[in-house]
């Protein structure tokens, strides 16, 4: 999902990007200081999402939004503001978020969540089918695949453990070299007399073992 962020202050430009970057599963496709800017590089990126600031110099957000209604209606705005007042009139305008800076990723996750549910395609029997990114519970790599299993099945994918991790990591957690798992699944954990640590995963048949660089991390979700 592709998302071009429009702000006049540089930090603010970078703060976004950085929350983004935490959700995972966006593609920046470039930043806009003015207007005119914002205009342009939805032309030219064609950006899913815009985050737009009101109050910036020359053409201000509300106007931005008014003028991409009707040249650009598929692209969802969401104003990121320091001005709550202007939420009314950013809602006649079609926002299809609104939010109050300083940003939290609280309440970018919400926003977001609304707007985008991130999925895995896979294949079976010969039809392309596809599972929300918030329905797996374990991936395990696979030879040159991942093997996935979520609530009502499993399957193979052909994204790799780290591609998930760099793109979901508030989804997942890394258990295992080979293993990553549903973070807000961990049922609980054990240590066996042998040493070694499984935890249990709400929904997977299976305790699944912990590496040692994990446990603190895994320990923490519980």
């Amino acid at each position: 999902m592709k998302y071009l962020v429009a702000d006049d202050e540089p930090l603010a430009r970078q703060r976004i990007n950085r929350l983004m970057e935490k959700l995972g599963g966006f593609e920046s496709v470039g930043a806009a200081e003015h207007g005119e800017q914002v205009l342009e590089l939805v032309d030219k990126c064609k950006p899913n999402i815009l985050l737009l600031d009101i109050d910036m110099p020359g053409m201000n957000g509300i106007e931005v939004a008014t003028l991409l209604n009707t040249s650009h209606p598929e692209v969802k705005v969401v104003f990121v503001t320091a001005h709550a007042e202007f939420a009314l009139e950013a809602f006649h305008v079609f926002a299809a978020g609104y939010l109050v800076k300083p940003v939290q990723i609280e309440q970018l996750t919400a926003v977001m969540s609304r707007l985008y549910t991130p999925k895995l395609q896979y294949q079976l029997a010969g039809e392309t089918r596809s599972v929300n990114i918030s329905e797996v519970l374990v991936a395990q790599a696979d030879d040159k695949y991942t093997h996935i299993w979520f609530e009502g099945g499993e399957a193979m994918v052909d994204h790799s453990l780290k591609y998930l991790l760099a793109h979901y990591p508030q989804d997942f957690i890394q258990i295992h070299r080979h293993t990553l798992v549903k973070r807000d699944a961990i049922h609980s954990i054990a240590h066996q007399a042998t040493g070694g640590t499984m935890v249990t995963i709400k929904g997977f048949p299976e305790q699944l073992p912990v590496s040692r660089r994990a446990v603190k991390e895994v320990k923490a979700l519980i």
